[in-house]
Formats: C-alpha cells, sequence, structure tokens
C-alpha cells in the first residue's frame, strides 16, 4: 500500500544554499560572493544590451532595439545594485576583520578598579 518515495530536493532551494555551500558560511566571503555575482549579472544585461544595439544598427529589426533598450535598462539598475553590493561587501569586511587591539578603552573599566576607589576611602 504505502510506497517508499524518494523525496526531491526543491531546485529554489538549492540555488538559495548555493552562496552557503560556496562560502561555508563565512559572511566575509558570503558577502564578497554576492558582489562578484552581481559583477557577473551586471556584465551580463550590458554585453545583452550592447550585443543588441549592434544588431540594431546592422539589420535595423526594431525587436534587437527593444531587447538593447531592456538590456541597457536592466544594467541601469544593477548598476546601483552593484554599488550598493560594493558598500555592503567592504561594511561586511570592516566589521569581522576589524583587528581592535586588546587595550582597554577609557570606558572599560574592571571591577577591581571600581572596588579600588572604594578602598581608598
Amino acid at each position: 500500500m504505502f510506497e517508499n518515495k524518494v523525496q526531491k530536493k526543491n531546485p529554489l532551494n538549492l540555488f538559495f544554499s548555493l552562496g552557503d555551500k560556496v562560502t561555508g558560511g563565512d559572511p566575509v566571503r558570503k558577502a564578497e560572493f554576492d558582489y562578484y555575482m552581481m559583477w557577473i549579472l551586471f556584465l551580463a544585461f550590458l554585453i545583452m544590451g550592447i550585443r543588441n544595439i549592434t544588431f540594431f544598427f546592422l539589420t535595423y529589426d526594431l525587436s534587437y532595439l527593444t531587447w538593447a533598450l531592456i538590456g541597457f535598462a536592466i544594467s541601469y539598475f544593477q548598476y546601483f545594485g552593484l554599488v550598493a553590493f560594493y558598500q555592503r561587501k567592504n561594511s561586511v569586511k570592516g566589521v569581522y576583520n576589524n583587528e581592535e587591539s586588546p587595550e582597554k578603552n577609557d570606558k572599560e573599566v574592571s571591577a577591581k578598579e571600581i572596588l579600588a576607589e572604594f578602598d581608598d576611602e
């Protein structure tokens, strides 16, 4: 009656877990991976726009012009996404690679120092 069904993994889950598999869960490497993937997307749509505008001027077919405009429009938005990913990559690097010295800040006071003030009185 009951058959053992082999459960297939959802392709979307596999796609979205790709970044974690590549970077091993390291947030700095994940930010760099996302940044470089954004570069790939930006260049792909830019090349698509350039290719289609070139074909438009060679053939004067309006379908190439339409796809060239779509490619350039997506590249325009991808550029601003690329800038945001660059800033995110640098901020994540700054947070996780912040090599602070072990010296105490002015605000950090140990419990012994506080108790020593009361002993002097």
